[in-house]
């Protein structure tokens, strides 16, 4: 196998178990240990890591370039899937939901998706606008400043988020907002140092493996200690915090090299899978549809059960993780073959 194809592999061996964790972490029922201490500490960290890994500064001629890609990648699927959703919960949403629902504001959908946090509507898509502000930042930080000085730079960025007064917030359309949150720019900043590493460590990353007894035993005593410290600290988050997302961040450094060691394994243990493939370059559908199918499923199971039944059968949790998984599929298919644009992609490959 060729290097370049090695190295996709692995990428996409990454990305596709990512995705994995992300639905089984919205999958109920919520295991506090499980969710905080293995899931909560890869999904996010692993995905912005990645993402700093494939940015190339080279292949923009100028900002208005990169601003421009950037947007047709991420903005576009941001707008179209809003309008889709905000148009079926207008119709369909609130009335299912109940009272609580019924009462939220129709304009709250529009303004949270102006400020780039969709918290009604999908949700999940906090993730894409936190995407675009945290590329955007760091396209000037690698600009502005020396590449030796740009990871130190982005850590010295994400401790603002906690010395700094920015705690400001507002109230609009009955609810409460932190002008921090316009566009996830706290979120970005405090993830910045994760997409810092995966820009700045290429070459380590890329040659990172299990390789020797002392390296395996360090990279996996170091994933322990992760989720150890994940799990001690887990009472933290109900009286400080902020100290327990700083902590999450320094034990998301420290179980990513022995996890991106795992997809190397299994990369070059089965090679490049066409169905995972798919999956990663469909992650935004993925994204985008997760919460509605675990939804409708959960109603499914426990109408051809009884309530309660995922709170007594916790097996379930991943059962259902997989059944949306594999349910999501053909749409994304659908998607790329008919209406790429929805995506704000062009025709693919996979169509040939």
């Amino acid at each position: 196998m060729k290097q370049g194809a090695e190295r996709k592999a692995w990428l996409d061996y990454v990305r596709f178990f990512s995705i994995f964790l992300v639905i089984v972490f919205h999958t109920p029922p919520r295991l506090p240990l499980f969710d905080d201490a293995v899931i909560l500490n890869l999904r996010v960290p692993v995905f912005f890591c990645i993402s700093g890994f494939l940015y190339n500064i080279n292949k923009f001629s100028g900002f208005g370039h990169y601003l421009r890609h950037r947007s047709k990648q991420i903005l576009v699927p941001y707008t179209t899937f809003f309008i889709v959703f905000y148009a079926l919960w207008l119709l369909v949403g609130r009335r299912m939901v109940g009272t609580e629902e019924q009462a939220i504001s129709v304009c709250r959908p529009l303004f949270e998706f102006v400020f780039g946090d969709p918290q009604v509507v999908l949700a999940p898509f906090w993730y894409i606008a936190c995407l675009f502000t945290m590329q955007m930042l760091y396209y000037w930080i690698e600009r502005l400043v020396p590449r030796r000085w740009v990871f130190a730079v982005c850590v010295l960025i994400a401790l603002l988020v906690y010395v700094a007064p920015w705690g400001w917030k507002f109230d609009a359309f009955g609810h409460t907002y932190r002008v921090m949150g316009f566009w996830n720019l706290g979120n970005a900043m405090l993830f910045l140092p994760f997409y810092a590493l995966g820009n700045n460590c290429k070459g380590w990353l890329e040659r990172l493996q299990f390789s020797g007894v002392s390296r395996s035993a360090l990279l996996v005593a170091l994933a322990v200690a992760s989720m150890t410290l994940m799990v001690a600290v887990a009472p933290v988050e109900e009286y400080n915090p902020t100290l327990y997302r700083l902590i999450r961040i320094v034990a998301g450094m420290m179980v990513i090299p022995a996890y991106m060691c795992c997809a190397k394994w299994l990369a070059r243990r089965y090679g490049q899978r066409r169905v995972i493939e798919f999956v990663v370059v469909s992650g935004t559908v993925y994204l985008g549809l997760q919460n509605y199918l675990i939804g409708i499923g959960r109603l499914l199971l426990e109408k051809f059960t009884h309530p309660g039944i995922m709170d007594e059968q916790v097996w379930l949790k991943f059962v259902l993780a997989l059944a949306v998984m594999v349910a999501i599929y053909p749409v994304a298919w659908l998607i790329d073959r008919y209406i790429p644009w929805f995506l704000g992609k062009s025709r693919s490959h996979w169509k040939k």
